[in-house]
């Protein structure tokens, strides 16, 4: 956000408002300024203050009850100190309704509001400061809805490799859950069922769901930026100073189900800020809670000389912190605490990260020499150091260890990146570019108990699993850019080849999300066309093609442990699932699951092609006003979510058309639009991700947004 890194932003929640422009730079990043990265940049500049007194304001209303309201006004104060103020707020209604409770959930209430302030000292010093505070209140959903094949068996819970079906729910004798109620049973002589995951009533709408708890879904954050800017004869010095701070509290139904199943008694348990539930029945609500924490400082020299060559130089730093905790609450947990006679603080999973830490530094810089009229040459190199920290406890079932103990981890690590980068200007109006380019993204450890079986050699467990190294890439880029036809054509074209050395793939086995390295290829190809033959019509084109590789590597699949798509072996211990077979690694006999090798394998997320196309045409009125119409069109090829490639974790391509319509006044001082989006009302999937083993291995899946329609009213003034 203006240049200022954040390490752990509310970007994905948030809108953006009285945006100057957004960069996006494409593949290994950090001679240039901020941290290193490896896949790229995106970067969201905020409109500044000016000397202008100037403004506006619009106002939207749709179905859902869609209210948004954005706004600016800029003032100068003198005529060195400019002001400008900005806001949104969001709301509607959800697009998702929970059959159990008749309430339509996965809503949105949010607003944001931001300070920009510009004081200009003389002619050659200019700061500009920004404060943003962003905040949401909603019930929204991490998925739309889950799909499973049941297990009958009650083992895994969901059996893999059977396509898609929505009807079905976990077995939870697979889980957590019933690996609790089993057990209170066997001690008491009660019956305390478990749903097998045929009985309990699942809607057959996709965007319906039978939730027992409503998601509840609370952030805010503040960002600082402080940019100075002076300028010397032959240089300018920079300075960025940045902060942030946010909170998340998210609390969403864990099984994402409501369990019919009644118990001969009842049980009443804490479930954090909602409250205590009394129940007799199995239910379970999860709740994710962070407070990130980072500021961070960059120095940089630019250079400029009338000679051939220039430079610029740089230098970074940036510390970062946060406490993570990830509680589940169970009544099944509670009862077992009841029944056992354990302590009640004990009755909940608290995953917490203790004082997580981040401390990285780096000097970087750039070399620009023009060879001759035409070329150009760019080198830069960066050195990065990295330290991180954190005390960990992660047991799901806290009283079968000590509750208090936390595990110490640390990781270190620095290298040297760089770039290589030649321009060549055929005219004005055609440039080609190449670009060699290496960076890499710091290691760390696992969030992994030492007593895991994971960790355990004579478990088929691989201690080096503590931890994960750092990811390299080398990178080759060849593009063009060019303007033709007059100026009326722009055409970017680019070919890309990514080799990654030990690519972070992460994954959750027993409710750790488990980082591995694992080599990768990419090529690719992009274009980006934009046309606007006459001033009627406009055209927007950008094309993708992707082909990923995975190299070779061996690792085991926690939907499929034994690699036959069956429970043969297997045996659930609630919140893990081990397996008994000759086949297990260095002959243990047990481990969690078969590796299987993945070389070859498509990344995940990673369509192969995908097309957008968007035209408009504008008629001008005799009156002075003009009247736009407009549409796109956006498709996306297939594509696997997890690196194992099987029938499960494949989504169908999918497409969307928007259209609008707009009436701008003469003056062009008020405008009124018409829009509406997924004109086709389709139900896609979007996205999908594998639930842990502790509430049977079910997927949760993302959708495209239903259609939605409205009108927008705007006004400016300057």
């Amino acid at each position: 956000f203006n240049g200022v890194y954040l390490n752990n932003s509310r970007l994905f929640e948030t809108e953006y408002f009285d945006t100057e422009r957004v960069e996006v730079l494409r593949g290994p990043q950090g001679t240039l300024y901020g941290r290193n990265t490896t896949a790229g940049v995106v970067n969201v500049l905020s409109k500044k203050a000016d000397d202008t007194l100037s403004g506006f304001i619009d106002a939207s209303y749709g179905d859902y009850e869609y209210i948004r309201t954005r706004g600016a006004v800029n003032v100068p104060i003198t005529d060195n100190l400019w002001q400008r103020f900005s806001v949104f707020y969001t709301s509607r209604d959800g697009y998702v309704d929970n059959v159990f409770t008749g309430d339509d959930i996965d809503d949105r209430d949010m607003y944001a509001v931001r300070s920009s302030t510009t004081f200009m000292f003389g002619e050659r010093t200019e700061m500009n400061l920004a404060i943003q505070y962003f905040d949401e209140d909603s019930n929204r959903m991490r998925g739309s809805n889950n799909y499973c094949a049941n297990d009958p068996d009650g083992v895994l819970g969901c059996l893999p490799n059977r396509g898609q079906p929505t009807d079905q729910g976990a077995n939870t004798n697979g889980t957590v859950g019933g690996f609790l109620l089993n057990s209170v049973s066997t001690a008491t002589g009660l019956n305390y069922p478990n749903e097998t995951g045929l009985d309990s009533f699942r809607p057959n709408d996709i965007r319906d769901v039978n939730f027992d708890f409503t998601p509840q879904y609370e952030a805010d954050e503040t960002i600082i930026s402080l940019e100075i800017n002076h300028e010397l004869d032959n240089y300018t010095l920079h300075s960025l100073t940045g902060y942030h701070e946010s909170t998340l509290d998210a609390r969403n139904d864990y099984d994402m189900t409501v369990n019919e199943a009644l118990w001969p008694t009842s049980v009443t348990y804490q479930r954090g800020p909602d409250g205590p539930s009394t129940v007799n029945y199995l239910q379970q609500n999860d709740r994710a809670n962070t407070e990130p924490e980072q500021w961070s400082q960059e120095f940089r020299i630019n250079s400029d000389f009338d000679g051939d060559i220039n430079f610029m130089a740089g230098a970074f730093y940036l510390h970062y912190e946060s406490d993570v905790h990830f509680y589940v609450y169970s009544s099944a947990l509670a009862l077992y605490g009841e029944t056992f006679d354990i302590p009640e603080e004990q009755w909940v999973f608290d995953n917490y990260d203790e004082g997580y830490e981040l401390e990285t530094w780096a000097m970087f810089g750039e070399l620009y020499w023009s060879l001759t009229e035409k070329m150009d040459l760019t080198v830069g190199l960066r050195y990065t150091d990295e330290q991180k920290e954190t005390e960990r406890r992660v047991v799901y079932l806290a009283f079968l260890d000590d509750a208090d103990t936390l595990t110490p981890y640390e990781s270190d690590s620095d290298e040297v990146t760089g770039k290589v980068n030649l321009n060549y200007h055929f005219t004005d109006e055609v440039m080609v570019y190449g670009t060699l380019a290496r960076s890499y993204k710091g290691g760390g450890f696992n969030p992994i108990s030492p007593d895991s079986d994971l960790l355990n050699p004579e478990l088929g467990g691989d201690p080096g699993l503590a931890f994960f190294e750092p990811e390299y890439i080398n990178s080759i880029e060849f593009g063009a850019k060019t303007r033709l036809l007059d100026n009326t054509m722009q055409a970017n074209v680019t070919a890309f080849y990514y080799d990654y050395e030990d690519l972070q793939v992460s994954k959750i086995v027993n409710q750790t999300s488990l980082n591995e390295n694992m080599d990768a290829d990419i090529f690719g190809m992009e274009a980006e066309i934009l046309w606007a033959p006459n001033q009627h019509w406009n055209f927007m084109m950008n094309l993708s093609y992707l082909d990923s590789e995975l190299g070779d590597y061996e690792t085991f699949d926690p939907a499929d442990p034994n690699q036959m798509g069956t429970v043969d072996g297997i045996l659930s211990a609630g919140n893990q699932n081990i397996l008994f077979s000759d086949d297990c690694p260095g002959g243990t006999g047990s481990c969690s699951g078969i590796p299987v090798n993945v070389e070859d394998n498509q990344l995940p997320n990673a369509p192969e092609y995908s097309v957008y196309i968007a035209g408009s045409y504008s008629f001008f009125l005799d009156n002075g006003m003009r009247w736009d119409i407009s549409a796109s069109y956006y498709w996306q090829d297939e594509f696997y979510t997890r690196i194992y490639n099987t029938e499960d974790d494949l989504l169908d391509n999918w497409d969307v058309w928007n259209a609008s319509t707009t009436l701008n006044s003469a003056e062009e001082d008020w405008y009124a639009e018409a829009w509406v989006r997924n004109i086709a009302d389709d139900d896609h999937y979007t996205g999908q991700y594998l639930q842990d083993a502790a509430v049977g291995l079910y997927r949760s899946v993302q959708l495209l947004e239903p259609r939605t329609y409205g009108v927008t009213l705007g006004y400016r003034f300057q």
